[in-house]
């Protein structure tokens, strides 16, 4: 399975319209148009998920700064939100106050 994100695409465009178009570079599982919560009207931004990544790489290459209706769309692989990062380098340590000198006090004023 491979997920695009495809923004930028026409605010009235609809789910099967962009069904059409992507299935011409592989099987389309799913259509997400991101919406409004409160007006319901489409962002033009949304997610589709296709079969293979073969087909997914396609459409990036058919699709990504094509325009629309006078609207440039951008389409790429989304990002996994539940993929860490993997990183080499040891997670930083927290200073060890235990064994730190003592702080100079400043000295007192007379009254």
């Amino acid at each position: 399975m491979a997920k695009l994100f495809i923004v930028g695409f026409p605010k009235d465009m609809q789910e099967v319209e962009l069904v059409e178009m992507f299935s011409a570079h592989g099987i389309v599982n799913t259509v997400t148009i991101v919406t409004d919560q409160n007006t319901g009207s489409s962002k033009g931004y949304g997610f589709i998920t296709m079969t293979d990544e073969a087909g997914a790489q396609r459409a990036i290459a058919a699709f990504d700064g094509v325009s629309i209706d006078s609207r440039t769309i951008s389409v790429r692989f989304a990002e996994d939100k539940n993929v860490k990062p993997v990183t080499n380098s040891p997670a930083p340590r927290r200073p060890d106050h235990r064994n730190a000198a003592p702080k100079a006090k400043r000295p007192r004023r007379p009254l």
